[in-house]
């Protein structure tokens, strides 16, 4: 009952993500300043964006910091949910392989959706920041399943802490 609850969740999650990301709304029209831009190298506009003269741009620090902890924050629950959800998944290697390959699938859509008029912006930054933000959230699943519990165990129901955990490198 509660895989089938985690799993559940997990499937919830994922259909968030594809609304916020993929599905144009009426607010994804209002996403910023260079929501046509396509940016292919890495960190280049998120730098530029922060370097910007604020005097002449106000609000583009509130849309850059809201841009980066953004997409930090989409993919923090990918790291928490999926290694509680599937066993194959418990190792920061594995998480991190599906958290980049999810969020470049998302930045290809996007990218194809803007022939039929999509206005999403494309950006390898949000690649790196969303498979940032699965990492630390994985870094959250390994500190809250390594927390002793009552009995001197990690806080996992059933079998050792070490099986449960997984390992960083596999």
């Amino acid at each position: 009952m509660k895989k089938r609850l985690l799993v559940t969740t997990f499937a919830v999650y994922l259909v968030v993500v594809a609304v916020i990301t993929i599905i144009p709304t009426h607010v994804s029209r209002l996403r910023g300043p260079h929501s046509d831009h396509v940016n292919l190298i890495p960190l280049d506009y998120s730098f530029k964006c922060f370097m910007q003269d604020r005097a002449a741009h106000p609000h583009l620090t509130t849309f850059c910091l809201r841009n980066t902890l953004g997409n930090i924050a989409l993919f923090l629950p990918l790291g928490i949910v999926l290694p509680l959800a599937f066993d194959r998944f418990r190792s920061l290697k594995r998480v991190m392989a599906i958290a980049f390959c999810l969020s470049l699938s998302i930045e290809a859509i996007q990218f194809f959706s803007r022939f039929i008029g999509s206005p999403r912006a494309v950006d390898i930054d949000d690649v790196l920041l969303n498979t940032l933000g699965a990492c630390l959230g994985f870094a959250v699943y390994r500190y809250i399943i390594r927390r002793p519990a009552t009995g001197g165990r990690a806080a996992t129901s059933g079998g050792s802490a070490e099986r449960k955990e997984g390992s960083v490198d596999s």
